[in-house]
């Protein structure tokens, strides 16, 4: 049995609108990461996890828990918000000394950090004492303090390049990071509390199906000749880049590439009738009928079971994101931008790689028959017992950690999109 830390850095891990019959909240960031939770807590029993970050994990009714952690094996730490802002980053330290528990390991999604988070502590380049955001205070140092009192081996987990980072004051860093890619983490950071000397640490970072924790304990069905009739030939799901994205734009503030040129060079350009889902700017979404603004997941999942193809943009060269699996789940085409996954970490097949405009068009065009075929083959090989179930996933984070596993993990079906004919059923 394994005392495990996990946490979601920068966000609060949200459990009471997780379930699929939620109306309410925008996807959130931590979404999918609740599900890696609830994985991981089921299919490891003799664990415990211990959420060291901010959730609404004491909100949960009592029914939602026992379905979502029948085990009885999560526990949190830190508390509701109401705890004061002196208090919060040090809260896990002292749930885990009043209940004598040690922790062993930790598992910890990594999210938008601010680069000084732990209050009274480091020293800015003018010798004053550095003041910490209430964002940090609230979503970071209860993180990072109790991974640095603790000393113990852990794990970072990352499913967006704008994430991969870690802060100043943080010294024990993670053993490795795993990723959507195989890259490295060139961080800055103190060398422990008392030392605040500032030294430079290189982490690897490896490909580890992390994107799978969005499909987990879900059914995938195969589709069949009902996809012929689909209504929508090409539509995507895409976010901006950065908040300071416009029409023009070619260098944003947070340093990543714009995502709108590629989006009218081989969708807007291309195609009639196209939707565009996600968050924009004015300028851009007053640009073209094609935007659709964003749109609630439990709203967009049955939506795209309406479309017959897409294409995966990434923001990062070779990153691969969850939306692949997403459009396979709903019956759509991935079709993948010549920068998304190149190096081949992901198991879809060469159908969807696509190098130019043309090569997407001319795929496009092919008879229904062979895209049901291929978009079947994509199912198969992605979307196996193997990783719905987090066998995957799973042996991958503890074999991260040097943990010996031999579980058979066991798919539950708690979150499988539903496709809605009319808005009168959706709303039932």
């Amino acid at each position: 049995m394994s005392n495990i830390a996990y946490a979601k850095v920068g966000l609060s891990l949200r459990f009471e609108t997780i379930d699929v019959g939620s109306k309410g909240n925008f996807f959130s960031g931590s979404d999918d990461w609740v599900r890696l939770l609830v994985n991981l807590a089921y299919n490891n029993p003799d664990d415990n996890f211990f959420i060291i970050g901010s959730s609404d994990f004491s909100k949960i009714k009592s029914s939602m828990r026992c379905k979502l952690f029948p085990n009885n094996n999560v526990f949190d730490t830190v508390g509701r918000r109401s705890v004061s802002m002196d208090d919060r980053p040090y809260a896990p330290i002292k749930y885990l000394n009043k209940h004598n528990i040690n922790l062993d390991y930790g598992i910890i999604p990594l999210g938008p950090v601010l680069n000084r988070t732990i209050p009274n502590l480091t020293i800015t380049k003018k010798g004053t004492i550095a003041k910490i955001l209430d964002r940090a205070i609230n979503f970071q140092a209860p993180v990072w303090n109790t991974l640095n009192e603790t000393g113990i081996k852990w794990i970072s987990l990352a499913d967006d390049p704008r994430c991969l980072n870690l802060s100043y004051d943080l010294y024990n860093l993670p053993y490795k990071c795993v990723a959507q890619v195989n890259s490295v983490l060139n961080c800055k950071n103190i060398k422990s509390y008392d030392n605040l000397n500032e030294i430079e640490t290189t982490i690897p970072v490896e490909y580890s199906n992390i994107e799978m924790s969005n499909c987990l304990d879900q059914r995938v069905y195969q589709i069949d000749d009902k996809w012929k009739h689909r209504k929508n030939k090409v539509c995507v799901v895409l976010n901006e880049a950065s908040y300071d994205e416009g029409l023009t734009t070619t260098k944003l503030s947070n340093g990543h590439r714009p995502r709108y040129p590629i989006l009218k060079e081989w969708l807007l350009n291309n195609f009639e009738d196209i939707n565009v889902y996600g968050s924009w700017s004015e300028e851009i979404i007053k640009s073209s009928h094609a935007f659709k603004g964003k749109i609630n997941r439990h709203q967009l999942y049955p939506e795209m079971m309406n479309w017959k193809h897409s294409l995966c943009v990434p923001i990062d060269k070779g990153w691969a994101t969850a939306k692949y699996l997403e459009y396979l789940k709903c019956g759509v085409s991935p079709f993948m931008h010549p920068d998304y996954d190149d190096q081949k970490n992901t198991n879809i097949q060469d159908f969807y790689r696509v190098s130019s405009v043309e090569e997407f068009k001319d795929k496009v065009a092919m008879s229904d028959d062979t895209h049901i075929e291929e978009i079947n083959k994509g199912i198969k090989n992605c979307l196996s017992d193997e990783y719905i179930s987090g066998q995957r996933i799973n042996d991958d984070i503890y074999s991260a950690l040097g943990v010996e596993r031999n579980i058979k993990n066991k798919v539950r079906n708690l979150w499988t999109p539903q496709k809605y004919n009319t808005l009168e059923n959706f709303m039932e």
